[in-house]
């Protein structure tokens, strides 16, 4: 911020796409720096950014607590300060530049996307797919305790009639190549869940299937074996899988 000239004190809106902590858990300590800035989140993440007790027993419970100390725990949003909102909201920012904030649950059912108006760039949060640098496989962001595939592959098709120019992908970078990313997402969505419900029929655990989608990922990218944190990537996805078929036999 300082190097494009940006003051702490000049930010109007701290807009965390969801409450998932690699996401949205510095929010709390972002507006201690900036006193003006109100938080914009969707209606049903707010008591969690507001009271993060239940956030951070669900993310030690898949993460385990060594992954928990890297992150650090979240300051509590004051209540006063964040604003939530619906399905769809208009956010005037100011000298002519707008967003449009949609709903997009799936991967949370507390996500939103942000639409840069003018630009057409699509700030997407986790509806698509993860691509490392410099590994071309994309990997389905499916994490529990609350994945909804049908919820998800909806959202691909809602933001798709956005007709965005680009995304702006957490992870990782701005991507032109829309289609692909949305197409690559859905198709890789539908599979995954497949795949694991076979595997799962099979007695398969989770240790097992995540090997057999490392496996998978790593043909797909044309490499001998995934980096450690790709790897974790595909075991929280599969363990988000788990967890879904569980309450969806």
């Amino acid at each position: 911020m300082a190097e494009v000239g940006v003051m702490p004190s000049d930010v109007r809106y701290v807009i965390p796409t969801h409450v998932h902590l690699d996401h949205a858990g510095a929010a709390g300590r972002l507006l201690r720096e900036m006193p003006n800035a109100e938080v914009i989140a969707h209606e049903r993440g707010v008591p969690h950014l507001v009271d993060p007790a239940k956030l951070i027993e669900s993310s030690t419970r898949v993460f385990g607590e060594s992954i928990m100390a890297l992150y650090g725990r979240p300051d509590p949003v004051p209540a006063e300060r964040v604003r939530g909102v619906g399905e769809e909201e208009h956010l005037d920012l100011g000298a002519g530049l707008s967003v449009t904030i949609i709903h997009a649950p799936g991967h949370a059912p507390h996500q939103v996307s942000v639409l840069v108006d003018g630009s057409r760039s699509l700030l997407t949060a986790d509806a698509v797919g993860i691509v490392y640098p410099g590994l071309s496989a994309l990997i389905p962001t499916t994490p529990p305790p609350s994945f909804n595939p049908s919820q998800l592959v909806a959202t691909i098709g809602a933001l798709r009639q956005m007709s965005p120019g680009e995304l702006l992908v957490p992870h990782f970078g701005a991507r032109s190549d829309v289609d692909w990313v949305f197409d690559r997402t859905a198709e890789l969505v539908e599979s995954w869940v497949d795949q694991v419900s076979r595997m799962r029929k099979l007695k398969m655990g989770l240790d097992q299937a995540a090997e057999s989608m490392e496996k998978a990922v790593a043909s797909d990218a044309g490499v001998g074996d995934l980096p450690i944190y790709a790897k974790v990537s595909v075991r929280t996805s599969v363990m988000g899988i788990m967890h879904y078929l569980d309450k969806n036999p």
